[in-house]
C-alpha cells in the first residue's frame, strides 16, 4: 500500500523533466511532492527542513555548477534518507532486501523512467514491519536533579 505522507524534494533546471518526474510519482499515487528548479532552494530546503525528506530526486548538473558533490551531500544529511540523482542522459535500480534497506542512493546517467521509479519507490515506501528496525537505549537525565533508579530501560524505535 502506498504511504502518501511520503515527503519527496525534485530539484531540477529544466521545468519539462522536473513535470515529467513529478506526473511519473503523481500517476503512483505519491503527491506530497516539493519540486524545486534550482540549486539554491534545494540548498535551503534540506537545511531548513523540520521533517526530513524522504526522498531526493535531483539532476546532479546543478549542483557540479555550484560546485557541489551531490552524492556526498545527501550521504551526509539526515534531512535526506534516499537519493536519486540523474544527470541527463535508463539504468536499472538495483534490487535490495528488506534487511539492506537503511539508506538508498541510486546515481543514473539520464532522467530516470517510469520503470525505474516504480523500482525505487518500491524500495523507498516499503512497509516498515517488513523492516528490523533498530532499538536504541534512551536515558533522560536531567542535570543537579537526582535520578530515581530505573527498573528497566525505555527503549526507542527508529
Amino acid at each position: 500500500m502506498i504511504n502518501k505522507a511520503l515527503r519527496i524534494l525534485i530539484a531540477d533546471e529544466h521545468p519539462t523533466q522536473l513535470m515529467h518526474v513529478e506526473r511519473m510519482l503523481n500517476h503512483m499515487g505519491y503527491y506530497r511532492i516539493a519540486p524545486v528548479q534550482s540549486f539554491e532552494a534545494l540548498l535551503a530546503l534540506v537545511q531548513s527542513a523540520v521533517e526530513p525528506f524522504d526522498l531526493l530526486i535531483a539532476n546532479t548538473e546543478m549542483a557540479v555548477r555550484a560546485g557541489v558533490d551531490l552524492p556526498r551531500l545527501c550521504k551526509g544529511s539526515p534531512q535526506v534518507h534516499h537519493a536519486l540523482l540523474y544527470e541527463n542522459e535508463t539504468v536499472p535500480v538495483p534490487e535490495l532486501l528488506p534487511q539492506q534497506r537503511e539508506s538508498v542512493n541510486v546515481c543514473l546517467t539520464r532522467l530516470p523512467d517510469s520503470e525505474a521509479l516504480k523500482t525505487l519507490m518500491d524500495i523507498v515506501d516499503m512497509p516498515t514491519d517488513l523492516i528490523e528496525q533498530p532499538v536504541t537505549v534512551v536515558s533522560q537525565r536531567r542535570p543537579n536533579r537526582k535520578r530515581p533508579a530505573l527498573k528497566e530501560a525505555a527503549f526507542l524505535r527508529h
